[in-house]
């Protein structure tokens, strides 16, 4: 298989895992949810930057709004968690530290994090029609992205080990051959 289509069957499966990550939810408020499908953008993040994450956060985030019939949401949540898993990959891989520095990482998630609350204020106040009914929403947000982090932290540094022994770590080099 060539460099672009490994490179597709990456990001295809890592969306998937986006998607499927994101209905293992709880409800709560007028709309928003709390889920680990941020842990996963999160954790893709961390062990294969923006470059990865951006993508199947984007495409994984969307296909799961439409699978749930959120469509109202589909082409915001494209948006703003394609946007969300590119700035955390890229700054957790940032200054040659490939996602390896814990202090670089939570603050690539809380950039991350800020910038989904931000997104989501407006994509609810466009859909619900309600700012007020928006802010409502905001601790579901934070606690997504709280859980996110507390998920994806730790799990990075087990799959990390377990993902270099296997040489699936560095996709890149595998793009290559």
């Amino acid at each position: 298989m060539n460099k672009d289509g490994r490179y597709v069957v990456y990001v295809g499966m890592f969306a998937a895992l986006c998607t499927v990550a994101t209905y293992i939810k709880v409800p709560f408020g007028t709309g928003a949810m709390v889920h680990l499908g941020t842990a996963m953008i999160f954790t893709l993040a961390i062990l294969f930057g923006g470059k990865y994450s951006g993508p199947s956060a984007a495409i994984g985030s969307a296909f799961f709004d439409v699978l749930m019939g959120f469509s109202p949401y589909t082409l915001w949540s494209f948006f703003i968690k394609g946007i969300a898993g590119y700035i955390a990959g890229s700054v957790c891989h940032a200054r040659g530290r490939n996602g390896e520095s814990f202090i670089q990482n939570l603050l690539a998630l809380l950039l991350a994090s800020v910038w989904t609350l931000v997104g989501y204020i407006f994509a609810w106040t466009a859909v619900i029609g309600s700012y007020q009914a928006a802010l409502g929403n905001i601790p579901s947000s934070l606690m997504s992205s709280t859980m996110g982090m507390i998920v994806a932290l730790p799990l990075s540094i087990v799959l990390r080990k377990a993902l270099s022994k296997a040489g699936y770590l560095k996709l890149d080099n595998s793009l290559n051959k």
